[in-house]
């Protein structure tokens, strides 16, 4: 299980590095400035340049959603109900989310903006999960319809 977990994590840190590398170079076409990288100023000023700061941007996206991919091994812990996995879910990654969010795009900086960053990953995370329960449930109401069926035709 841990081994699914890394190769999970590892195949998120590559595409969603490069994803993000694909973004900056298409938004460096439409600004049509070789120069441009999409950093934020104030955290460019933690770096002795532009390029420096969006690597390590790049890494700290890529951590991020390594964070995501690698904890996807909860939702497979077949002991506990799918609300706790959801739940450890949830805080493993906003653990690791938070901190990156605040570094990169200055969220600590004005509360409000931290507060609301938390309150839509909160309101975005529920509603994939009720999409999700429900769309899951669904599947198995059809799953069990058709074995009711199989079990008639015997």
């Amino acid at each position: 299980m841990l081994k699914k977990a890394v190769i999970r994590g590892l195949n998120s840190f590559m595409y969603s590095v490069a994803i993000n590398v694909v973004f900056a170079v298409i938004m460096m076409a439409v600004k049509k400035d070789p120069d441009f990288l999409p950093v934020i100023p104030d955290f460019v000023a933690h770096f002795p340049n532009k390029t420096y700061a969006f690597l390590v941007q790049c890494l700290l996206i890529g951590l991020t959603s390594t964070a995501f991919g690698f904890w996807s091994i909860i939702m497979e812990f077949e002991r506990i109900s799918l609300l706790v996995q959801s739940i450890l879910y949830f805080i493993a990654t906003t653990m690791v989310w938070l901190p990156v969010a605040m570094y990169c795009w200055n969220l600590g900086k004005y509360k409000v903006s931290l507060i609301a960053s938390v309150i839509s990953y909160m309101i975005s995370y529920s509603v994939t999960w009720v999409i999700q329960y429900r769309t899951c449930k669904e599947s198995i109401n059809q799953i069990n319809k058709k074995l009711g069926e199989m079990r008639v035709e015997e």
